[in-house]
């Protein structure tokens, strides 16, 4: 169904339209979101997209943006959260898969975007909000080492790519229906166990 308006301002109808593009997305896939499908959701004329996007893919990539933001947003807050740094990276993991029950959509488009898109350039941006979910996560180990609640010798590089691998594990299991399979509690204690691995002897090699 159109989501027809009444009057909006520039960057409220710019936002529309971005939203537009998503729901089109999840719903027809990548190839799918033609700008046909997208304004006629606005309920708008095709060349009335243009007055906001020089193309379709900049009208893409600024959709897709929007999606990782919200993933990246709900990935930060879980964060930025009280307690020791493997009490917060579980509860991380505890939020990332709350995201990824709650919008599977989403999920769905960006695991299809990374694992699907020829475009090198979409495939970058998307690229690129992996690298910084590493990067909170590499952070967070490296502050565990000071605190001590992380074994010294822990690789953070490596560590960080474990977290995150078991979250497109999660996914992966998700959109292909298996969440009855891989329940939430399955999941966190997988997590749990690669955290365990990753305190152990931390005390130790304090003393």
């Amino acid at each position: 169904m159109s989501s027809r308006s009444g009057r909006l301002s520039g960057p409220e109808r710019k936002e529309q339209i971005v939203q537009a593009a998503i729901t089109i997305m999840a719903e027809h896939g990548l190839p799918g979101a033609t700008t046909r499908r997208i304004a006629e959701e606005v309920g708008v004329s095709e060349p009335a997209l243009y007055k906001y996007f020089p193309g379709k893919k900049e009208l893409l990539l600024e959709a897709l943006d929007e999606v990782g933001k919200r993933f990246f947003a709900t990935i930060a807050a879980a964060a930025s959260e009280e307690g020791n740094v493997p009490d917060r990276i579980y509860n991380m993991s505890a939020t990332f898969y709350e995201f990824v029950m709650d919008h599977p959509e989403e999920s769905m488009l960006l695991f299809e975007t990374v694992t699907g898109a020829r475009d090198p350039e979409i495939r970058t941006a998307l690229s690129d909000k992996l690298l910084q979910s590493t990067a909170v996560l590499s952070q967070m180990f490296e502050r565990g080492k000071r605190e001590g609640s992380v074994r010294e010798d822990l690789d953070i590089t490596v560590a960080a790519w474990q977290i995150l691998a078991l979250g497109i594990t999660l996914v992966f299991a998700a959109l292909t229906g298996l969440e009855d399979v891989l329940t939430r509690d399955k999941a966190l204690l997988a997590v749990k166990e690669v955290l365990e691995n990753i305190v152990s002897n931390a005390a130790t090699q304090e003393r």
